[in-house]
């Protein structure tokens, strides 16, 4: 079962061109969790996959719009080993296909604690998690 460290909801956008953009966080933190955030990607990934009553449709269609993105926070993860983590999610998304094809089609990042308390998070401190990468980005931007 999947159950997220959080769920945020956030309404973007000014007058008529309004739209609620949501995510789900995970919390990372190096060593011993590289497993526990591995497992929490593919708990993540089989509700995205999950069927609904129909079967044409996706179950979480019933509850949102859109998927919710995907941000995992890395705590207790130093400057200099961002890449480190941010590569080893990659990989462990590699490694189970159902996570790779989620996260070719769900905007996802992972980013410091620290970045996030000192920048806040819109500002550039998302690093993609998605096959190609990309540079960091606010969450809105994923």
């Amino acid at each position: 079962m999947y159950r997220p460290a959080a769920h945020l909801a956030y309404t973007a956008g000014t007058g008529d061109d309004r739209h609620r953009l949501r995510a789900f966080i995970a919390r990372h933190r190096p060593g011993t969790g590289d497993e526990q955030t591995a497992a929490q990607l593919a708990a993540c990934a089989w509700v995205w996959e999950q069927a609904g009553e129909d079967g044409a449709s996706r179950a979480w269609e019933r509850r949102w719009r859109s998927f919710p993105r995907l941000l995992v926070v890395l705590v207790g993860t130093g400057a200099a080993a961002v890449r480190s983590a941010v590569a080893d999610l990659r990989l462990a998304a590699e490694e189970n296909p159902a996570v790779a094809k989620m996260l070719t089609a769900i905007p996802a990042g992972a980013a410091r604690i620290e970045g996030l308390i000192q920048r806040g998070p819109a500002a550039p401190v998302w690093h993609p998690l998605g096959a190609h990468g990309g540079r960091a980005c606010g969450w809105t931007e994923l």
